[in-house]
């Protein structure tokens, strides 16, 4: 059975001034998950970002964690063509330590084709999520 095309952005945990994400992206072909700490306030400001995403919009990128360190996401946001399809190149790092070899850390680089109207649901259940500090945002792909 082929896997589903999607990303989604899960709390797992939260403090007062931190929550821990748990990512998992599939583009059918190749699937991957991570854990990440960010702050609710970052969450919020993606979605403001995605809000006024359009076809002829500029990519919008985000970051969460540190590249090569504990762990690490990033997400970009492009428009593919002007027909509405829209792409994410997602980059997942997984969460562990790598104080001996670099080697020895997973990395996942993959992308996603998905459709304006599905951004548009992504970025309502991201805002609901970084208001109340819990829940999912899911984006399904084609």
């Amino acid at each position: 059975m082929q896997e589903q095309s999607f990303l989604s952005l899960e709390v797992i945990w939260k403090d007062d001034h931190m929550l821990e994400l748990e990512v998992v992206a599939s583009n059918k072909f190749f699937k991957g998950v991570t854990q990440v700490y960010d702050q609710a306030d970052c969450l919020y400001q993606l979605s403001e970002r995605l809000l006024s995403f359009s076809n002829n919009s500029q990519p919008v990128f985000y970051e969460a964690g540190e590249k090569d360190s504990y762990s690490y996401i990033s997400l970009k946001f492009y428009p593919v063509n002007s027909t509405g399809i829209i792409g994410v190149q997602i980059h997942l790092e997984e969460n562990v330590p790598t104080e001996y070899r670099p080697e020895e850390k997973s990395k996942l680089a993959l992308e996603i084709l998905t459709e304006l109207s599905a951004i548009d649901d992504f970025q309502r259940f991201l805002k609901t999520m970084a208001e109340k500090h819990n829940g999912k945002a899911q984006l399904n792909g084609r």
